[in-house]
């Protein structure tokens, strides 16, 4: 089943046919590309929904509306990114609290192997440049899958045995779900509070958001890919979070550190951004291929926040970072939306 809907009146549509450069236009080459993209590389399900300056004017869908709760994966990050901004002005610290302040208990817990694992800041994990050079979430997957709780603790502990890979302020960007995880023990150790209830009461319920929650199946995932939410509803988060004066990463003096990335692109609070004519563009792609028990379970998702107003949030039911072809989506989204 395809269900496409483009939020344009009949006299309106009548009136004036849309163009290539007019925003309904847009949302209707970007909707069409996004199926022939699905149907190119047989993905049965998913959702789309595009905005123009905070509006929604398209939507679509195949065998999923953009109604219905999806697993984003990486996505989660931001989320966890922004929970954990709330829990440090809640408990009157920033982002430059170091772990010995943050997490004290996980640490009395699972010592470090590293004695300069202590020293690694908020900010640090937010950019990931934390000196966390692990891919514990890959090689441990046969334990990790038959979890049906979050086990951060467990998580923690595979994290703290290794030793870091240089000094945390010295450290460079390296892309780490271990990162969020250790956020996610943050954000409970501050709030006193399990991350879920809080980061849904803190973060999502003020944008409006009602259809998040920890996947049931993959909520071992928990704080760095755990979420499942809507389409519509992830976009409204994002627009929200990342958009406008309150936005975080602003481009105009940032109220975060950044991992830079070269090519004028930054990392922080879940977001690849990249500052332009006054504005910046700002993305993620979350992606996930594992197995639950005998269940074979792939997700993706995927948001763009662009410097012309255009905004997209996608999720389907299929791994676009595993199965290369992430880099169609990135360039028919832009492309469609820079007409």
């Amino acid at each position: 089943m395809i269900v496409r809907i483009l939020l344009s009146s009949f006299l309106f549509a009548a009136a004036f046919p849309a163009q290539a450069n007019d925003p309904l236009g847009v949302a209707d080459t970007l909707i069409s590309d996004w199926e022939d993209w699905m149907a190119k590389h047989a993905i049965p399900a998913g959702s789309i929904i595009v905005s123009h300056n905070g509006t929604v004017i398209g939507e679509g869908g195949i065998a999923r509306s953009v109604d219905d709760p999806a697993k984003i994966a990486s996505l989660s990050k931001a989320i966890t990114a922004v929970c954990a901004l709330r829990a440090l002005d809640q408990a009157g610290k920033d982002v430059q609290t170091p772990l010995s302040e943050a997490i004290p208990a996980a640490l009395a817990e699972h010592a470090p192997r590293d004695n300069r694992f202590a020293e690694i800041t908020v900010a640090q994990l937010i950019t990931h440049a934390s000196g966390i050079d692990t891919d514990y979430h890959r090689n441990e997957l046969s334990k990790l899958r038959t979890f049906k709780v979050e086990n951060k603790l467990w998580q923690f502990s595979k994290i703290a045995n290794e030793n870091l890979s240089g000094t945390p302020a010295w450290a460079p960007y390296r892309y780490s779900n271990a990162n969020y995880l250790v956020l996610g023990l943050v954000i409970e150790e501050l709030a006193e509070e399990n991350y879920e209830a809080y980061c849904r009461r803190e973060v999502l319920v003020p944008t409006g958001v009602t259809s998040a929650q920890l996947n049931p199946d993959w909520r071992v995932m928990t704080s760095w890919g755990g979420w499942e939410i809507s389409a519509r509803d992830y976009l409204a988060f994002a627009e929200q979070t990342f958009t406008g004066e309150n936005n975080p990463l602003r481009p105009a003096g940032f109220s975060l550190p950044a991992s830079d990335l070269g090519r004028g692109r930054g990392y922080s609070a879940g977001m690849i951004f990249r500052p332009s004519n006054g504005s910046f563009t700002s993305w993620h792609l979350g992606s996930w291929t594992g197995v639950r028990g005998r269940v074979a379970d792939s997700f993706g998702a995927y948001v763009a926040l662009y410097d012309n107003g255009y905004a997209v949030m996608t999720n389907y039911a299929n791994d676009a970072w595993e199965n290369e072809i992430n880099g169609e989506l990135d360039s028919l989204l832009y492309n469609a939306t820079h007409p």
